[in-house]
Parts: C-alpha cells; structure tokens; sequence
C-alpha cells in the first residue's frame, strides 16, 4: 500500500523531470498517482478535485510546458472548494450594517510591520519610518518582544505557528489581532517605498477597509479576485478580523496541513472581506516588482524611473 514517502518520492522525481525537460514521463508519473488510492496523502483537495500537492505538480508541468490555458486553469482552482470557508464569508444583516458603518470610519495614521525570527531586520523598514515620518504618520515595527507584550503570544494558532517555525503563517494571525486593536496601515517588509512625495492619503481614501488585488485570478466563492493581505488598511474594529480571528481554530481542524496562504492568508481573507465592501487599491499600486536579493541599487534605479503621475506607492523586493 502506498505510503506518505512514497507519494513524496514520486513527486520529487516529477520534480526532477521538469528541470530535465523530460515533459512526457512527468506526465506518465502525475497521471499514474491521480489513480493511486490513499490520495490525501498528498494534501487536501482542491476545487478540481485533486490532493494540494498533486494539483501543484500539474500546474509546474504546465508552466515549464508554457500551457498558458492549463497553467491559468489550474491556478484557478488551486483553493480547496469554496464551501469548505463559505460558512465563514456569511454575516447577518446586523453584522452588515456594523461592516459598513466601520467602512465609513477613517483610517489611523499608523504604519505597522511586523518581523520576527533570527534574521537581521529588512532595510525597507527604516525606509518606511523615515517615510512614516516625513508625511505625518506614526510608525511601528513589531518584534518578538513587542507581540509579547501585547499579549498577542496567547493566542493558540499564533502560537503554534511560532512554535512550528511558521513565521509567514504567525505574521498573517499578528497583523490581524494588530489591525483589529489599533487600525492603521499594515505593510509586509518585502515591500520598499516607491517614492517620497506621495504617501498614501494620497492616492487612497483612507475610510474603511482596504487591500489591493492579486494577479492571479482564483476560485474564491466570493468572484475570481484574489484580495492580498500583504499591505492592508482599516480602522481598529472591523468585524473582519475578529471573524477570521474566531474561525482559525475550526479552519486548522478542517485542514490541519493547509498552506498558510489558504488557512491564514489572502484565500481566508479574501473570502470574509469580500462579504462586504472593500476599497481596492489602484492597479498600479505595486509599482515594480525588484527580484528577491537583488542588490539596493536595482530598487534605487527603479525609483528613479517612477513618473510623478504614477501613483504607485510600493516596491516589490525581499532583501532576504
């Protein structure tokens, strides 16, 4: 009987084909183990139908394929189905007003960011304290000692995840008991200021809940837009967070092995968000994308090149 391991192994020779372009046996793999039994060993399922890791398997095929149609296709419904966190996107008529009274509130002038584990921390935070203070905003970056303070370390899933060395999925619960607190603005640190005459009362209304869309089209059950939750602003308050907050435990029971993007992150996020109104960000809200330890020079250069009629207000790089 197939085993834990041996899904791993076969999964790893896929993976391993693919850097060899051999395309065909990749296939021969993938399409023997979507007929294997003992199938959740392999992840939970997806909206087609297929465990996490499998459905992952075929979407790498199609990106090395350049399968644009089945590359969009799998993207699309790599999300578990959307009944599985639809009960959680359901609020009473009640909860609405209160949603929408709170997207009537203004936003505090507040950055926050949030760095934890051994690593020295990102230059873009600096950057954003001097930007925070150059435009009239209060700036705070959260460290292990600060969350602890907070009392934000009681809570069990955050805890867990520090525990399991999880530092992406224990940043997404910290921002939202932080937002829910305090309100404000909430920035991921891989994200580096685009320019220092505009900031973001600028180019947003600063009221009620905002967050800018993914590129990527997924099978939400609340429409096809992804929402990031990697620069998010709100008033303290607002029923979202406290909903998301409320549903983590249940949501880890239901899908122990979820990757945090789908349990903690944008799916879940964008799931009860949507169940209101939110502001979207203008498109070109990320303004460049830099590659992931590129040297500062390269974000330089691109900041340079920024037209004053843009309104894009972050740059996309990981210093790390």
């Amino acid at each position: 009987m197939p085993d834990k391991v041996y899904f791993d192994a076969k999964l790893a020779s896929v993976r391993q084909l693919l850097v060899e372009r051999n395309f065909d046996e990749a296939r021969r793999i993938l399409d023997q183990l979507s007929q294997e039994a003992d199938q959740n060993l392999m992840g939970e399922r997806t909206a087609l139908g297929l465990p996490r890791k499998l459905h992952s398997a075929f979407l790498k095929l199609a990106k090395a394929e350049n399968d644009v149609v089945s590359r969009t296709g799998y993207q699309y419904l790599l999300v578990p189905p959307p009944e599985v966190f639809e009960s959680y996107g359901r609020f009473s008529a009640e909860e609405r007003r209160v949603i929408a009274a709170k997207n009537r509130e203004a936003v505090p002038k507040i950055i926050h960011q949030i760095w934890i584990g051994d690593r020295p921390v990102p230059v873009s935070t600096e950057a954003w304290a001097a930007h925070a203070d150059k435009h009239g905003l209060e700036y705070r970056l959260w460290r292990e000692a600060d969350i602890e303070r907070a009392g934000i370390l009681s809570n069990p899933i955050f805890a867990a995840m520090l525990a399991d060395g999880d530092y992406p999925g224990a940043v997404d619960v910290a921002r939202y008991i932080i937002l829910s607190r305090f309100g404000g603005i909430y920035l991921d640190c891989d994200f580096y200021p685009a320019r220092d005459d505009l900031s973001f009362d600028d180019v947003l209304p600063m009221i009620g809940l905002t967050a800018f869309a993914e590129d990527v089209p997924r099978k939400t059950g609340q429409g096809s837009v992804l929402l990031a939750n990697s620069f998010i602003a709100t008033p303290p308050g607002h029923p979202v967070f406290a909903r998301m907050l409320d549903a983590f435990p249940e949501i880890f029971q239901k899908l122990p092995k979820a990757p945090a993007w789908w349990a903690t992150g944008p799916l879940i996020f964008t799931v009860v968000a949507r169940s209101g109104s939110v502001c979207l960000a203008g498109g070109n809200f990320v303004a460049a994308f830099v590659a992931d330890r590129a040297p500062f020079s390269e974000v330089e250069a691109v900041r340079s090149t920024l037209d004053a009629n843009d309104d894009g207000l972050l740059i996309a790089w990981k210093s790390w």
